[in-house]
This record gives C-alpha cells, sequence and structure tokens, in this order.
C-alpha cells in the first residue's frame, strides 16, 4: 500500500538542548491543533522527497540531515473514512529561523521534549516522538532504528 501522505519531526540541537518544531494550524481542517509537519505526497513522488518538499514549504527550513524512522503513524480518518498509515520521518535542521507557510499554519514554537509531547493531542504522535527522542535524539541510533539517511546540500534540489 502505497502512503498518500507524511509527518516529519524537526530538531534543532542548541546549547539548552533539542528543541522540536510544532506547527499550529490554521487551515479548516483541524484549525488550532498543535502538531509537526505533515503534509501529502505528490504523483511520481517518494516519500522522503514529500517529506523533504513540505519542511521546505511549510516551515523554509533546510534539513541537514532526513532520517526515515522506524514508526508508522495509523489513525482513522473520519472524513474519508478509512485507517491512514503515515511513514515518519525525522529531520535536523541548525538553525531556528522558520517562515511559516500563512495558508496552513499561523504560529510556531521550538519546544522541549516534554512540552513538545505534551502539545501532541493524539496519543499515537505522542508514543512517536518518545521514541524519537529516546532513540535517535538523545543517543546516537543504532543502525537497526533508522532505516536509510539522505545527505542533502544546502542548495534546493531540481525537481526531475
Amino acid at each position: 500500500m502505497k502512503p498518500k501522505c507524511i509527518s516529519a519531526y524537526v530538531v534543532c540541537r542548541t546549547p539548552e538542548g533539542p528543541r522540536y518544531l510544532l506547527l499550529r494550524r490554521c487551515s479548516d481542517y483541524l484549525p488550532g491543533t498543535w502538531q509537526m509537519v505533515t503534509g501529502g505526497i505528490e504523483e511520481r513522488e517518494t516519500a522522503s522527497q514529500a517529506a523533504l518538499r513540505e519542511i521546505r514549504e511549510e516551515t523554509g527550513l533546510e534539513p541537514a540531515q532526513l532520517y526515515l524512522a522506524d514508526a508508522v503513524e495509523t489513525f482513522y480518518m473520519q472524513t474519508i473514512d478509512q485507517i491512514v498509515f503515515v511513514p515518519v520521518f525525522l529531520a535536523f535542521v541548525e538553525n531556528l529561523n522558520v517562515q511559516l507557510s500563512p495558508t496552513e499554519h499561523d504560529a510556531f514554537a521550538w519546544l522541549p521534549f516534554e512540552e513538545t509531547r505534551k502539545r501532541l493531542v493524539w496519543s499515537e504522535q505522542r508514543r512517536i516522538i518518545a521514541d524519537l527522542h529516546e532513540l535517535c535524539v538523545l543517543q546516537k541510533h543504532h543502525d537497526l532504528l533508522v532505516y536509510a539517511m539522505c545527505e542533502f546540500p544546502k542548495r534546493k534540489i531540481a525537481d526531475d
């Protein structure tokens, strides 16, 4: 089954410790909800390409590393009456300079892990961020816990 959307947790390592980026939705779908970067996968686009594109579009940030995490978010989407499977990514960025996409989000916050976890509404998201924090952020990840790591140049990647 090909996924239709992605979730990407964005982290910046700061002198005060890791900070997670949350965005507050302002669109008609789930307004006021704090979430990680999310978005649809376009035709002829892989999930990892979609994650990179969505991070750039929604935040203006350029990931230094993008990991395909050992996690798939699952939830029931009432609007389409289906259970959805969403591949999860973990992106590390080197600065906190967010430029929001104003049609989707009206606020952002860089938060420590515990505060990030408290703002997430769904238990599946809280479970996933706890695993990512423990296994990939606080310690060097084990090779078996990250399926792929892609290093991206600092410039924009040309479309195929």
